[in-house]
């Protein structure tokens, strides 16, 4: 009998405590209350993108929820970001997310100013990043995450799916090897488009991920089938995705493969 691999740990970003408090009986306990907007309207104008800020109060709220993990998503590295990251931390982050990296000494800075005070992540979402994703690598770092979003934004457009396709999600994740990746989104198993959530399931395990984030295609879901019902169909399918052959992961990937060339169309390449 094949051992049980762990829970996929599902990480849904929050806007206020209420709405964190209605879905934990599901089993999610990670929520990340999210700051960034320096910069985010401009870069993401005429993208398929949520911008949304949030704020201190909103993060202490959530935070004290017993039993809940509050992370935050600070802005990017600039003049002001050790006094976020201190404000943060006085607000009850338990974990923070340094976005829209581009160098190691912005990482090097954020280190140093959360000075071991918490868990620490970063977002590998630029050109920049992934060019110097080895460097990156050795820094110590809790987790990271890639944003395809902002990835495809950085490259000129296109479809956020070519990161996959072409192999840069592959790459940083080969990088990070002995740390906690994620990438891509988490709904109900029977939702996401263009690329249902199914075939990326079996794409983060392949590539031996541990964590995602779940956002809007989740609340939209979670009205169709419920909370506790997603969240046990995508665990219950995720431990499937890890008891496949090696045969069965490289015709998974193979038709994934196929199904992102359509996808992409002329970004492919």
């Amino acid at each position: 009998m094949s051992a049980v691999h762990a829970d996929m740990e599902l990480m849904l970003f929050e806007t206020n405590a209420p709405s964190a408090k209605a879905v934990m009986a599901s089993g999610v306990r990670r929520f990340i209350v999210d700051w960034e907007h320096v910069g985010k309207v401009e870069r993401q104008n005429g993208f398929d993108t949520e911008v949304a800020p949030q704020g201190t109060a909103e993060l202490a709220e959530v935070a004290r929820l017993p039993g809940a993990t509050a992370w935050c998503r600070i802005n990017r590295d600039r003049p002001e970001m050790p006094d976020e990251v201190d404000t943060a931390l006085a607000a009850g982050a338990q974990g923070l997310f340094l976005p829209m990296v581009t160098a190691p000494h912005e990482v090097e800075r954020f280190l140093r100013a959360v000075n071991g005070r918490c868990p620490v992540g970063i977002l590998v979402e630029t050109v920049k990043a992934l060019a110097c994703v080895d460097s990156l690598a050795e820094l110590p770092l809790d987790r990271v995450y890639f944003g395809l979003n902002d990835f495809a934004i950085s490259r000129g457009g296109g479809s956020i799916f070519r990161a996959v396709l072409d192999g840069s999600v592959e790459r940083a994740r080969e990088a990070f090897g002995g740390t906690t990746f994620g990438f891509g989104g988490v709904t109900a198993i029977d939702g996401g488009t263009p690329v249902p959530c199914a075939r990326l399931l079996e794409e983060m395990a392949r590539l031996d991920c541990q964590f995602s984030f779940m956002r809007r295609s989740f609340r939209r879901d979670v009205q169709r089938v419920g909370a506790a019902r997603l969240v046990d169909d995508v665990q219950a399918f995720w431990q499937q995705c890890h008891q496949r052959s090696a045969a069965e992961v490289a015709r998974d990937r193979r038709a994934l493969e196929q199904l992102l060339r359509e996808v992409c169309g002329g970004d492919g390449r």
